[in-house]
Order: structure tokens, then C-alpha cells, then sequence
């Protein structure tokens, strides 16, 4: 039986400095970052001891359908040639808390192409501070 409460992906959408881009093809990596550890070990200690740094939130991996029309692709290569930080904002189609919004800047955005394939290409973009859920 199909579970009902699962989130489908299909319809999902992303834009990067408010322009849509289009030949969505996968996201992954959404808050895949951990936070980094401290050492507050004393002398006094009967065992290392730490604490919770500050949380990273990585980097999000979104492969495309390459197309150089598409704005909301062209303003990712604008922005990763300027080295520029934006807002990326992804919605997927269903669930109460179906946006993410966050800072980040393009760390790479390739281009592949082979034979008898369509034009794609991988983004990466490291998020700067915090993803919000809303």
C-alpha cells in the first residue's frame, strides 16, 4: 500500500536570485553538513569531553538539463563567475513545510554533453548560514 503522507517530487521548483530555472532534473544534499565539534577536555577530565560547534549546512547538488536560454540557469553562471552570494529558494508540491530558503553561492556548474544524450550539466552550491524550513 502506498504510503500517504509521502512527498512526491514531481512539481518540485527552485529559484536562484528570484529567477526560476527550469530543466530541474535532481536536488540532493539539503542541510548534508554537521557541526563541528569542540574540545573542552580539562585536566580535571576523566575522559575527552566536547560540545556542538556551529552547524554547517553544506552543499546542495542540482543536476540540469543544460539550456544557456534559461534565465534562472544563465543568472547561476553570472552569479558563479561574479562570485556573488544569492537566495535559493527550492518548493516542493506538497507537505506543510514544503520550502527551503538559504544563502549560497555557485561553487561549480558544469556543462556534459555524449552522444545521443540530451545537454546536462551538475551545479553545486554551498550554502552560507542557516536553511529555513517554512
Amino acid at each position: 500500500m502506498a504510503d500517504p503522507n509521502a512527498i512526491l517530487c514531481q512539481g518540485t521548483t527552485m529559484t536562484f536570485d528570484g529567477n526560476a530555472v527550469g530543466g530541474l532534473m535532481s536536488i540532493s544534499g539539503i542541510g548534508s553538513g554537521s557541526a563541528t565539534e569542540i574540545d573542552i577536555t580539562t585536566l580535571s577530565s576523566v575522559a575527552k569531553e566536547y560540545v556542538s560547534g556551529l552547524r554547517d549546512f553544506g552543499s546542495v547538488s542540482i543536476e540540469l538539463r543544460r539550456n544557456q536560454d534559461d534565465v534562472g540557469q544563465a543568472s547561476m553562471f553570472t552569479a558563479m563567475a561574479s562570485q556573488l552570494t544569492k537566495v535559493v529558494v527550492i518548493t516542493l508540491p506538497t507537505s506543510a513545510l514544503n520550502v527551503a530558503t538559504f544563502s549560497g553561492f555557485v561553487q561549480s556548474l558544469s556543462t556534459d554533453m555524449q552522444a545521443d544524450a540530451a545537454v546536462t550539466g551538475t551545479a553545486v552550491i554551498r550554502i552560507t548560514g542557516v536553511v529555513v524550513w517554512s
